[in-house]
């Protein structure tokens, strides 16, 4: 910035940068001096201020271009406190565009769909027990805009751990006597094959939607959501985005003789796209309206009794 002048490009600052070389030599040597003056009849030592008036011409004063858009306090976060019917919403309002085919590979009672307007999407909804398993799934290749997976994510030895929860085994079965997996490696290798699946069925940018909780196993804290992020990236996935989901109130726990380790009292959507060639994503235009209380948390919406179809 010169004299509270903006330069308005190369070329401008390269012509003030050659007229000032040209001034100071011309004002070293009498000869260019006297042709100077001979110019109009001026003292050769005023040029410095014709030069000036000459440089100002070549410079214009930029206005400031204010932002596209519209000023807004109306967005969408990424950690909230509450259940995940009422994070979902958001998620999908960020990520699937209205009217997108989504299949929802791990449906379970439909939890996540409490506060999703039924005629949003185009729902696809299936799980272990209704005869689906999330790793061999009925789609043709490249033909689903998005895929949501919330498995289990505990281990559950002995099969009596968690099984008011989520009852690892008795979904899935691969963490019994004879499964080369256990434990929490069987929990990752789910994750991982019902991952390359998605990748499968998933049309070019794609989103796949997965929820995970990190927990420590054998005294060995595991970071699920790093360990689910690096895979998937060689898979070919892009990561986009995460969210937390910190739960209301405190976790109970039974016995305890010593904390080794944090409670862990949250855990995450995360956000993965199949990628579209070189495409990088830069958002909806058409976007899901999240219908909110005076709290900012999604409306339940009305219950529905009619069955969801499996196949398109």
């Amino acid at each position: 910035m010169v004299d509270g002048l903006i330069l308005e490009d190369e070329q401008q600052q390269f012509l003030r940068r050659f007229l000032e070389r040209l001034l100071a030599r011309l004002l070293q040597q009498s000869e260019g001096a006297n042709v100077l003056a001979s110019l109009d009849g001026t003292r050769a030592d005023t040029y410095s201020h014709h030069v000036h008036c000459l440089l100002q011409m070549t410079m214009v004063t930029k206005k400031r271009k204010s932002p596209d858009g519209k000023p807004t306090n109306d967005l969408v976060f990424s950690a909230y406190v509450g259940t995940n019917d009422e994070v979902f919403p958001f998620v999908l309002s960020l990520y699937v565009e209205p009217g997108s085919k989504i299949a929802d590979v791990t449906y379970g009672k439909g939890v996540f769909w409490r506060k999703i307007p039924r005629d949003a999407y185009e729902l696809l909804p299936s799980d272990i027990q209704s005869g689906v398993d999330c790793r061999k799934l009925p789609y043709m290749d490249k033909s689903i805009d998005c895929v949501v997976f919330d498995p289990p994510y505990m281990h559950t030895p002995g099969g009596t751990a968690h099984v008011n929860h989520q009852n690892y085994e008795g979904y899935y079965k691969n963490n019994s006597a004879t499964s080369e997996k256990k434990y929490h490696e069987a929990v990752l290798d789910l994750y991982f094959t019902a991952a390359r699946e998605a990748w499968r069925v998933l049309c070019n940018g794609g989103v796949y939607i997965v929820k995970c909780q990190d927990e420590v196993c054998a005294n060995q804290q595991r970071l699920t959501h790093v360990e689910l992020i690096n895979k998937l990236s060689e898979y070919g996935f892009v990561t986009e985005d995460m969210f937390v989901v910190l739960r209301n109130g405190k976790p109970g726990v039974s016995r305890l003789l010593t904390q080794a380790h944090a409670r862990k009292n949250h855990s995450f959507f995360l956000v993965f796209l199949k990628p579209n060639g070189r495409k990088r994503w830069t958002g909806l235009k058409n976007r899901l309206l999240v219908d909110t209380n005076g709290l900012g948390k999604p409306r339940s919406q009305p219950p529905t009794n009619e069955e969801l179809p499996l196949f398109p």
